[in-house]
């Protein structure tokens, strides 16, 4: 469903959803990870309910888009989202992951832009 929004009123629009685990092999990111997208629409609304449909096609790797990593995989998200919406949009996620080869948890921001 399309939603639109007043021009007259400057507006900025966050949202956010939690980030399942997507990698087949190391299970990250972990539970607790969560992927934001901001944007100032200038009509278009991106629907709240297509952000998870779009997130867990990435879930084992999205293999028509060909992302196999987190950092392509929040690129990807950003462009798809602007394309959606018309403006520049800016991706961020926050990450909790375990190294794939051993050592503690860590934490890891990724933040794209795309711009319109």
């Amino acid at each position: 469903m399309t939603r639109t929004c007043s021009l007259s009123v400057p507006t900025f629009i966050s949202h956010s959803v939690p980030l399942p685990q997507c990698c087949p092999v190391s299970g990250n990111p972990l539970p607790g990870s969560k992927l934001t997208v901001c944007y100032m629409p200038e009509a278009i609304v991106f629907p709240v309910e297509n952000l998870a449909t779009f997130v867990a096609e990435y879930v084992d790797g999205h293999v028509t888009r060909n992302v196999r990593n987190m950092e392509e995989m929040i690129q990807d998200l950003a462009v798809r989202v602007r394309d959606e919406v018309g403006v520049s949009v800016r991706a961020v996620a926050d990450l909790i992951i375990q190294p794939p080869f051993g050592g503690d948890q860590q934490t890891m921001r990724v933040s794209a832009r795309a711009a319109a």
